[in-house]
């Protein structure tokens, strides 16, 4: 434990001094007694009776400072014992309970806490793999790794940004715990990519071999609440997390009313099949023609009508059904375009969005693989579109998964390109077939100089890396002309189509004023 062994040696150094002062009152009070009793001018017996007690108080802190050391000793012990048989060694690693103690004495000490607290619990991978080391060496041993990891990264070096003044952690039933005292929330994520970081690199250099995919719940703590409840929280949140395969999830009330309405309404929609594929078609500029297709999630509702993920999103990851209604979303596109091919239909590509953590998941590309196989459409006419986020949360991960992609005829497209964590080295390092510039930057672009520069960049940037430059969100024709002028493959938006129904997309395919004025 990064704080027991400081501790052990102030009750060590408390035993030596009693000793040496019990030893020394002794010594005074024999030495005394042979001494005449002219030298103490008549106050023999005061001052015995003086060292006397001072030689009483000397032995009972000895006697206490000694049961102090080993009831410690006894206790740390016992949680070698107990890692033992979670982790396969004997560390000093605090279980629950401990855990919640030192969180508690943390809290106490109000005149440090300028800043916010954050209870976070964490496990590598899915809660039933992590749970699992009693039975499962490599769990174990994953498990060991880490909490040998996180205790030398929470050292008692007070130079360190993760150090053991401000921080605590522990490790029960598959799942590490920490409680951050007196930082803030961007510490909370540079601690989670340190350890989210030490996973992938464990994968990188083949030292794990199951799957890994860290999930974090997050606490923002509360005091008028106690450590048990901050820490159950934590864990429904992670728990939320991997439901919805998201990196992190902080904590919210709403997490303990999963009974509403509104989350068993999503949840009965999926059963009873009630999301259904729309489809937004691409225009090429070079071709003058639609080249491919947008596959965007719909709640087709008895009671809502026609509704959008802006009103559903929530309730899904709140229900834990969203991976599920994604898988199910491209299940049936997948389905429609097999369904065109068969009818002899005009058939074009269809795109289709995948969370970080779907990407990420080892069912990923079996899945892909199993719903082409299923329905017999060839992968050339699929497209994946992650965002370039997901493209580096493991650059090795998202080389392979992609370069799998690849061989098989899977386009990959980079999505929201430009928006918070670009990089160009990233064009160079990932091989993505096409860009997606974010609507963000077209809305303003017939009036502001400062967003056509950016797009015009970002365009330039695709061709320099042989990309494909889609831009989204077109409305009207004065963006078109100038997204025309900065030479733009491929415009996705209002302007040439909404999001359409099967029958409505086939509808345009077959025939629209678009690809008409080309042919005359």
């Amino acid at each position: 434990m990064h704080k027991s062994s400081k501790t052990i040696l102030v009750y060590r150094i408390l035993m030596y001094v009693t000793l040496v002062l019990f030893f020394l009152f002794i010594a005074a009070l024999v030495v005394g007694s042979l001494l005449p009793k002219e030298m103490f001018n008549g106050h023999r017996p005061i001052m015995f009776s003086v060292v006397t007690i001072l030689a009483f108080i000397a032995a009972g802190s000895f006697s206490l400072s000694a049961k102090v050391l080993h009831d410690k000793k006894a206790f740390n012990d016992n949680l070698k014992i107990e890692n033992q048989y979670t982790l396969g060694k004997q560390i000093l690693l605090y279980n629950l309970e401990a855990f919640k103690n030192k969180a508690n004495s943390l809290r106490r000490k109000r005149k440090y806490a300028a800043k916010d607290q954050y209870l976070i619990v964490f496990s590598p991978t899915a809660l039933d793999i992590s749970s699992n080391a009693q039975r499962n060496k490599l769990v174990s041993d994953l498990n060991l790794h880490l909490a040998e990891f996180i205790t030398e990264l929470f050292s008692k070096n007070e130079e360190t940004e993760f150090n053991s003044k401000f921080n605590t952690f522990g490790f029960s039933r598959g799942v590490f715990l920490f409680y951050c005292f007196n930082n803030d929330e961007s510490y909370v994520h540079r601690l989670m990519n340190r350890i989210s970081n030490e996973c992938f690199k464990m994968v990188n250099e083949g030292k794990v071999r199951i799957w890994v995919q860290p999930f974090y719940g997050i606490k923002r703590v509360d005091e008028s609440k106690s450590i048990t409840t901050d820490v159950e929280d934590a864990l429904i949140a992670r728990n939320e997390s991997e439901k919805n395969f998201e990196s992190f999830t902080y904590f919210r009330d709403s997490f303990k009313d999963n009974s509403g309405s509104e989350v068993n309404e999503v949840s009965a929609a999926l059963q009873n099949d009630e999301f259904i594929p729309f489809y937004q078609a691409k225009y090429s500029l070079k071709e003058n023609r639609f080249i491919s297709s947008e596959v965007l999630a719909r709640w087709k509702s008895e009671k809502y009508g026609l509704v959008g993920p802006s009103k559903f999103i929530d309730q899904a990851e709140k229900a834990g059904v969203l991976n599920a209604i994604d898988i199910r979303i491209f299940e049936l596109a997948v389905k429609d375009l097999s369904e065109n091919i068969k009818r002899g239909r005009r058939v074009l590509p269809i795109s289709v969005n995948f969370s970080l953590y779907e990407f990420f998941s080892n069912s990923f590309l079996p899945m892909i693989l199993d719903t082409l196989k299923k329905y017999q459409v060839p992968a050339k006419l699929l497209e994946i579109e992650i965002t370039e986020t997901t493209s580096q949360a493991n650059k090795f991960l998202s080389l392979s998964v992609i370069r799998k992609l690849k061989d098989l005829g899977v386009r990959v497209l980079m999505d929201d390109f430009g928006v918070g964590y670009s990089q160009i080295s990233n064009l160079k390092e990932i091989p993505f077939d096409a860009i997606k510039i974010d609507k963000s930057f077209i809305n303003n672009i017939t009036e502001d100089e400062k967003a056509r520069s950016i797009v015009k960049f970002l365009v330039e940037l695709a061709h320099t890396n042989n990309m494909e430059a889609i831009v989204e969100g077109v409305e009207t024709k004065e963006q078109l002309a100038i997204l025309k002028k900065m030479k733009v493959d491929t415009i996705q938006g209002f302007y040439y189509t909404r999001p359409l129904s099967l029958s409505g997309y086939n509808a345009l395919l077959k025939q629209n004023q678009f690809e008409k004025e080309v042919k005359k």
